[in-house]
């Protein structure tokens, strides 16, 4: 029969209690498993209570890393909208450089093309005595009005990117639904069964909104209440930025 000393923690048998555990308490092996088991088990439950705790970290943090690794691709499009906004600014620039240096052009044309070369180089000598007088106050009005300084190019050719902080600062604003507009542009083109459209979305300061398309999502809502959302591809396009192109195929007339 086996006894157990509470005194020393130890198993024993029936001779240990008259030699070396004298005077000790103990008890039979049943009796005190089934006391310590009871006692063990409830000293588990706060730590039950930590381990659902942890749980639940687990899964937050796991959801936070999905999120970042979502907001990272997000970022890399942000980024590309920029190229794309940056490569519309140089061609803006570029169009308005070349548009100056065009009227420069037909001004000094213009100037080159007065007739009292031909008429000094054709004339009888008669003819140019006569009109010597009328020349030169023609001339004088033409030399009058043109200043040479202002018919050397005005624009060069260059581009330098500046980085404005406050206007990085607006990239990635977070606005309401309450604070934007969107604004049908243009009508609605039909294309076999598929229908097209572009809109685009305002901020409080009348400026268009630019966001990925991973962020932007549409639909359209018939006018009968028990008919689905017609689903919708939405694209941008790299010389209109913050106007997006709406493509669907309605099985039925609805609105937006």
């Amino acid at each position: 029969m086996e006894l157990y000393c509470e005194t020393c923690d130890v198993v024993i048998c029936c001779d240990c209690t008259v030699r070396t555990h004298k005077d000790h308490e103990y008890d039979f092996v049943s009796a005190s498993y089934t006391k310590y088991c009871q006692e063990l088990e409830g000293s588990l439950n706060p730590v039950k209570g930590e381990i659902e705790g942890l749980k639940k970290v687990l899964s937050a943090l796991a959801e936070r890393e999905g999120a970042i690794r979502e907001r990272g691709g997000v970022i890399e499009e942000i980024h590309q909208m920029v190229e794309e906004m940056i490569a519309v600014l140089r061609q803006s620039v570029t169009d308005a450089k070349l548009k100056v240096l065009s009227e420069q052009t037909k001004s000094a044309e213009m100037t080159l093309s007065l007739p009292f070369g031909v008429f000094l180089r054709t004339g009888s000598s008669q003819q140019v005595l006569r009109s010597k007088r009328q020349i030169m106050e023609r001339v004088s009005e033409f030399t009058a009005g043109i200043n040479v300084e202002e018919l050397h190019p005005k624009e060069k050719a260059d581009f330098l990117l500046s980085k404005d902080i406050k206007s990085l600062n607006h990239i990635g604003d977070i606005i309401i639904p309450s604070q934007y507009r969107v604004n049908k542009i243009d009508r609605i083109t039909p294309a076999g069964n598929a229908v097209s459209f572009s809109l685009s979305m305002e901020a409080p300061d009348s400026s268009l909104l630019s966001v990925p398309l991973s962020s932007l999502r549409c639909s359209l809502v018939p006018v009968g209440k028990s008919d689905q959302p017609i689903h919708t591809t939405v694209t941008t396009t790299s010389t209109d930025p913050g106007v997006y192109r709406i493509q669907c195929n309605p099985s039925s007339r609805g609105k937006t």
